[in-house]
């Protein structure tokens, strides 16, 4: 099959899921919550679960391109902009969620940190409201941090339309940019210090994100381990994302031969070796369980090899620890197929993950030790994979503006 039929063919699905998901998302906010799946109990679904899974995706993105150049890894040259890029999509997708979640969303604007119309100040101690400022402090750094990276290539993104908007565009950039010896100083310096601001900032910013576990008291949610896990896994799941874009670009984009092989020779080490990184928490965690002799966090453990979860655990492990074994054959790490369905599992093994993680704790009755059914609906499905398609026309029309392979790094 031809590139441009396969390009054709993603974009109609994309099309056609992202209609459902703002479909979804309006659905959602004429009729409320009771669409979805949730319980008394189960309070938090799918929709947290997407939450959690954007967010790590977006963290990755940046995290990834910041400390490679920080390293002067030369091979990067060829993906950070797409990871860069991907990162401003994923937390925008994260965004829609909770603001989703908060029941009467059109009052979003009192988790600004102002006092409101009753002149009361939002609650600095809700994690939701952590939340908000992490999330709006890391999508204005990004969105620089991608700007920033894109001022040497704008010549071949000038606006060609005469309007107000492009015109201004263009004029900033011809002001800042002349390509002199001083630029190109300047230009290394901010990019070097936005690097070293950013990688900080997505540490801090998904720790945040583990404490609206952590400050709980359920088991397995109350600990100070979950912060580090919570990275490890955002990392993990990011560079299968960042696998995914850049094999599927090579394969049917036009500038897709200019991704250096190595970079993804070099990704699906990284993914082996987070996958033993990962496996090693999980380890620490059943430990933990066995060592504390807690019969809480020993019942909550035990729920993931019962009833509907034992085969979405049993689907997770094989998916996150078993595939990406097969990354130690070179051969295996250098065939493009291979990379894009082992990345892809790893994938959807870490959105089950972030399912286990969440659900099965939120089930659970501690006074009869009984778990309350829950079962995603037909919204949770369509709002799920909706942003599959939301990503992927972002991501495809961001593509059409700006390279996605920086060009003057050649």
């Amino acid at each position: 099959m031809k590139r441009v039929q396969i390009r054709k063919i993603i974009i109609g699905v994309s099309l056609i899921l992202l209609f459902l998901w703002i479909g979804g998302i309006i659905y959602t906010f004429a009729f409320g919550l009771k669409s979805w799946g949730l319980t008394s109990k189960t309070v938090w679904g799918v929709e947290i679960v997407n939450f959690v899974f954007w967010i790590g995706n977006s963290h990755a993105g940046t995290l990834i391109s910041a400390i490679l150049y920080l390293l002067r890894q030369d091979w990067r040259k060829s993906i950070h902009r797409i990871a860069e890029t991907f990162t401003i999509i994923s937390i925008l997708i994260a965004g829609i969620y909770p603001l989703l979640h908060l029941g009467r969303p059109w009052l979003f604007y009192w988790m600004f940190p102002i006092p409101n119309q009753m002149q009361t100040w939002a609650n600095f101690k809700s994690p939701l409201i952590w939340d908000f400022i992490a999330i709006l402090t890391y999508i204005i750094l990004s969105f620089l941090f991608l700007t920033l990276g894109i001022i040497p290539d704008y010549d071949k993104i000038k606006f060609k339309k005469k309007n107000s908007l492009g015109n201004a565009i263009n004029n900033f950039f011809e002001k800042i940019w002349l390509g002199s010896l001083n630029n190109w100083n300047e230009y290394k310096w901010t990019y070097h210090i936005f690097a070293g601001i950013l990688t900080f900032v997505v540490i801090s910013v998904h720790s945040i994100v583990s404490y609206d576990f952590s400050v709980s008291i359920l088991p397995q949610w109350h600990s100070t381990m979950l912060p580090v896990f919570f990275v490890v896994g955002a990392i993990y799941s990011g560079v299968a994302l960042l696998l995914i874009c850049t094999t599927l670009l090579n394969s049917i984009s036009s500038f897709g031969k200019r991704i250096n092989q190595i970079a993804l020779n070099n990704l699906s080490k990284m993914l082996l070796g987070f996958s033993l990184v990962f496996l090693y928490f999980y380890i620490l965690e059943l430990f933990f369980q066995f060592y504390s002799q807690n019969q809480y966090e020993q019942w909550i453990y035990s729920l993931r090899f019962q009833n509907e979860y034992k085969i979405i655990f049993f689907i997770m492990c094989i998916l996150i620890f078993a595939i990406p074994q097969f990354f130690w054959f070179r051969k295996l790490r250098e065939n493009k197929v291979v990379q894009f369905l082992i990345a892809l599992s790893v994938l959807v093994g870490m959105w089950l993950e972030r399912y286990i993680l969440i659900v099965p704790v939120l089930s659970a009755d501690f006074v009869t030790k009984q778990t309350i059914n829950y079962t995603p609906s037909l919204l949770d499905i369509i709002l799920t994979f909706g942003s599959l398609g939301f990503f992927v026309i972002v991501f495809y029309a961001i593509g059409k503006r700006i390279p996605m392979v920086p060009i003057y790094e050649d």
